[in-house]
């Protein structure tokens, strides 16, 4: 399996992984640098697909020379998807020889890769094996995945190759009636991966009152902190609700003193707070997002960059989300997402329509077939 670096790109695949473990196969994760301690503890195995380049410092500095920053790169615009596809596809040339060499000494059967890595399909088609891509969105990449070809077209050659052929076949995470764009794939049923845990007393107990989920990722903490935060946790105190506030390794201080009913928390895997809340609120990440859509909670998107706008859309055409702004969250906005029944009588129609797909161990049994 190759990802790109970050846990949005790592953390899709994982569930499949697991799939394949089970059934008896042997599964290698080729990832950048320090994401590989992500695929170690999800109990599997990875290799640093670029130890001679930071993958993210790539990222950073083509940003920085195109005087972008994250909150205007939005993917929804043309310019973006160039500028995402040369981010991405330099980033994932950076990761082809060290892939190839271990690739070639392992010899697998089968390469996975997610839609935004580019070295997978090179590899299988070096090794002569089928590539399967894995989606990692609530949309989809592909018109910037479509686009990798002048920037990997070096390292095609290199290894006598003419050029990225086409995957064997796609696994579609996406809830069909979420999916403005039909990728011909496989559909599989998202079990997103959000880290283990020992599960505090609380979060084992049925909330007395609805419960919401606050949450802005793994990256846009890293980037921004979490002080934009502060609007919505002074309006949740005026709202006859609890709401727990996911924070990772992010500093709670600027969101100043918390009210009665929010709970700051660091590290808790969102699946199993999902189960107890009625609601949730987020940047638009595609991870945290198919985790509200398999657990059927209305969502509150306050996206800042990158795709977030896409998915903000995707919920809203879908009628299982609404969208603002930080500054503009206030009391009456949180008491309209909680009383709204419209929206949870969509948001428990997808949760069923998503447990109704193809579990990762029946596409297990596909991927056999095609490997051969």
């Amino acid at each position: 399996m190759t990802t790109s670096h970050g846990a949005g790109h790592v953390f899709p695949p994982i569930a499949l992984a697991h799939a394949l473990r089970a059934a008896g196969h042997d599964v290698l994760f080729a990832t950048p640098g320090a994401s590989c301690a992500h695929v170690a503890r999800a109990g599997l195995h990875a290799f640093d697909s670029s130890p001679a380049t930071d993958t993210e410092e790539i990222f950073g500095r083509l940003l920085a020379e195109r005087r972008m920053s994250f909150d205007r790169f939005r993917t929804d615009s043309p310019a973006a998807v160039t500028l995402a596809a040369e981010l991405f596809a330099k980033t994932s040339e950076a990761t082809v020889e060290r892939t190839a060499e271990v690739a070639l000494a392992w010899r697998p059967d089968l390469v996975v890769y997610t839609e935004l890595q580019g070295a997978g399909p090179l590899v299988a088609a070096l090794l002569g094996v089928p590539a399967v891509e894995h989606t990692i969105s609530c949309h989809h990449f592909r018109q910037i995945s479509s686009r990798f070809g002048p920037w990997l077209a070096a390292a095609y050659r290199r290894h006598g190759l003419a050029g990225r052929p086409p995957a064997a076949a796609t696994i579609d995470t996406r809830p069909p009636s979420i999916a403005a764009y039909d990728l011909g794939g496989w559909s599989m049923r998202a079990l997103p991966y959000t880290t283990g845990a020992v599960l505090p007393p609380w979060l084992l107990e049925r909330p007395a009152r609805p419960r919401v989920a606050v949450t802005l990722g793994t990256l846009r903490p890293q980037l921004s902190g979490v002080g934009e935060l502060r609007p919505v946790v002074r309006a949740a105190g005026a709202v006859d609700a609890d709401f727990v506030v996911a924070l990772g390794d992010a500093d709670p201080t600027p969101l100043g003193e918390l009210p009665a009913n929010v709970r700051a928390e660091g590290w808790l895997p969102l699946t199993a707070l999902l189960e107890t809340c009625a609601a949730m609120i987020h940047h638009g990440g595609n991870g945290t997002t198919l985790a509200g859509l398999g657990a059927g909670v209305r969502h509150l998107v306050l996206p800042g960059g990158a795709d977030d706008f896409e998915v903000a859309r995707v919920l809203r055409r879908r009628g299982v989300g609404m969208v603002s702004t930080p500054d503009a969250v206030d009391a009456g906005l949180l008491r309209c997402l909680l009383a709204d029944e419209d929206m949870l009588a969509v948001a428990a129609e997808v949760r069923d329509e998503t447990a109704a797909l193809p579990s990762p161990a029946a596409i297990v049994q596909r991927l056999e077939k095609l490997a051969g």
